[in-house]
């Protein structure tokens, strides 16, 4: 039987970069634009209808791509010999289930929700609710990282208690500072070099003071993780990882409100997020972050997972810029949300993995201090035995008389009182 392999983000990177299931990652593209203008026109309805329909589309291709009977129909595979128009044709081929699951969703949905359909003002919710979305996604990037981040941090097998003098959690303290300072110099000076912008305190001021509300809120679980050597290296990498993430979403905040990006530079950072959300939730729910196998995820359809998760996320930024007609706002919005849910999680996520390793350490501990004895041999048990027979043999025989011994027929047997002298006189006392 042939070992299966852990899933790795390398893995995961591959197959939502597959060849055979590219043409799903291009009409995504497509139709979201398509969705987007829709939605920017005044047609809301429309487009979230559009953008549900795609979404719930994938959600059931998902699990039925695991099937290699069903997996035919939405995945390209090379044919020998074949000319680039054929080719080609094969290749988008594999759209046509996906487009008719979403054009028939989209259809009953327009019939059944909308203007001038019965449940008309059930329809008209859609838009907003969908827009509302866009907070949770904001929430879930920055949980997804922090779970997938964390999960992913490897617990070393082995480590000792650190002496009350020695254990701080100072020192990884300043390497995170170095990191995030670092990171800060990096991201505000490349900018401001590429856009030719003046020099601006705020990005560094902002940075700061996150990373110190960080600091005061994680504290306690600083020192309570450097007591011991394993839980301090998970702990240190932990926070370089989340740190850094939080002073990326920080500059952004800072760029946007001092308007010193582009708007092509804010949507080639967006697009990055949502790739790098995307993945982490993909990442997170078909491995489970630590190599874990999945049932329901699988490399096999993390495709299709993403793409859902695609649509949804293109869905909620189209409705709610289409309420908000400043862009700017709503992003400024989520990126606080995702500093916000990493910083919440940066604690909650770390003390249940503290918690658990000391856990985790003390039975180990109380396991090796178990002494097991090795079983005795068979062949030592036996020769024992039968020592010991011998033995009893023996002292039974020492206090048994013998059969055959002289026996003195005369003597007279020994009675109670015989060496009592009767004719003493006895003395009673009053």
């Amino acid at each position: 039987m042939e070992e299966e392999v852990p899933l790795t983000k390398m893995s995961i990177i591959r197959s939502l970069l597959s060849p055979s299931t590219a043409p799903h990652l291009l009409l995504l593209v497509i139709a979201a634009s398509i969705l987007h203008v829709t939605a920017k026109i005044g047609s809301e309805d429309v487009a979230s209808f559009g953008f549900i329909s795609f979404s719930v589309a994938y959600i059931l291709l998902a699990p039925a791509s695991n099937k290699d009977v069903f997996r035919k129909w939405i995945s390209y595979s090379q044919q020998e010999h074949a000319s680039f128009g054929e080719s080609v044709r094969e290749r988008f081929k594999i759209l046509l289930v996906p487009l008719a699951f979403a054009l028939i969703l989209w259809v009953i949905m327009s019939f059944t929700l909308g203007q001038d359909s019965a449940l008309s003002e059930l329809g008209g919710i859609i838009p907003p609710a969908l827009g509302f979305l866009f907070v949770a996604w904001a929430a879930a990037q920055g949980w997804f990282f922090a779970f997938a981040t964390s999960s992913s941090i490897t617990s070393p097998e082995t480590g000792t208690l650190k002496d009350k003098s020695t254990h701080t959690p100072i020192p990884s303290l300043v390497t995170t500072s170095i990191l995030m300072i670092g990171m800060t110099i990096l991201v505000t000076e490349g900018f401001r070099f590429i856009l030719s912008n003046k020099f601006s305190i705020w990005p560094y001021v902002a940075s700061f003071a996150v990373f110190g509300i960080s600091v005061r809120f994680t504290w306690p679980l600083r020192q309570k993780a450097a007591t011991h050597t394993a839980t301090h290296t998970v702990a240190k990498r932990w926070f370089h990882l989340t740190q850094l993430f939080i002073t990326w979403h920080v500059l952004s905040i800072v760029r946007s409100i001092d308007s010193a990006s582009s708007n092509t530079l804010i949507f080639i950072e967006e697009l990055v997020l949502m790739i790098l959300t995307v993945f982490m939730a993909i990442w997170a729910l078909t491995s489970k972050a630590d190599g874990r196998k999945s049932t329901l995820f699988t490399k096999d359809n993390a495709l299709f997972w993403g793409v859902a998760f695609g649509y949804a996320y293109a869905g909620s930024v189209a409705m709610i810029t289409s309420v908000f007609d400043d862009l700017t706002t709503v992003l400024i919005g989520g990126h606080i949300l995702v500093v916000a849910t990493v910083v919440w999680a940066q604690r909650s996520l770390l003390e249940k993995r503290i918690n658990r390793m000391f856990k985790d350490f003390d039975i180990k501990e109380s396991v090796e201090a178990i002494e097991i004895k090795p079983e005795p041999d068979p062949d030592e048990i036996e020769q024992s035995d039968n020592g010991e027979a011998t033995e009893e043999a023996t002292e039974s025989d020492d206090n048994t008389d013998s059969i055959g011994d002289p026996v003195d027929w005369n003597q007279k047997p020994s009675a109670i009182g015989d060496e009592t002298n009767w004719e003493e006189d006895v003395e009673l006392l009053d």
